[in-house]
């Protein structure tokens, strides 16, 4: 008998244990996935795919851009402002030519721009010629997720 009351007990036991995991409604609660945080922008270098969350860990690309001709239809390029969404970020003055791309993204007579987020900029380049002529160019680039340093050719 008292094996019989022992068993009931632990029984009894183990029943208010298993209800007392029960919701209100007395289902038992499935638990949610733990979410994986990173940098989730498919516009960044370190894009993770199976971030659910951004921790702010997105880096981004970088653009440089360079001068390959010293002048236009003949007449002296004597500077070349950069512009990126409107604010002068930078100068090439006259002697800094790059018959091919620069080597490195930061290499002498480039200005360089790097990508805060994955939206697209505008740039605009005004190129001062010797005769006092003012030369435009402008184009639109987004991060490059699959290169860290995209070179644009500003006397194209």
């Amino acid at each position: 008998m008292k094996k019989s009351f022992i068993f009931f007990l632990t029984l009894l036991t183990i029943s208010i244990i298993s209800c007392s995991s029960d919701d209100d409604d007395g289902n038992t609660p499935v638990l949610s996935e733990e979410q994986v945080s990173g940098c989730n922008d498919s516009n960044a270098l370190n894009f993770n795919s199976n971030a659910d969350e951004n921790d702010g860990s997105c880096t981004y690309s970088k653009i440089t851009f360079y001068a390959r001709f010293n002048s236009f239809n003949g007449i002296p390029i004597t500077k070349i402002e950069i512009l990126v969404n409107g604010e002068i970020i930078g100068s090439i003055n006259n002697g800094f030519i790059w018959t091919n791309a620069p080597g490195n993204c930061s290499a002498t007579g480039t200005v360089s721009y790097k990508f805060s987020d994955g939206n697209t900029i505008d740039w605009n380049t005004n190129m001062f010629l010797a005769n006092g002529q003012l030369i435009s160019s402008s184009g639109t680039k987004s991060p490059n997720k699959s290169s860290e340093c995209i070179k644009i050719n500003v006397t194209r």
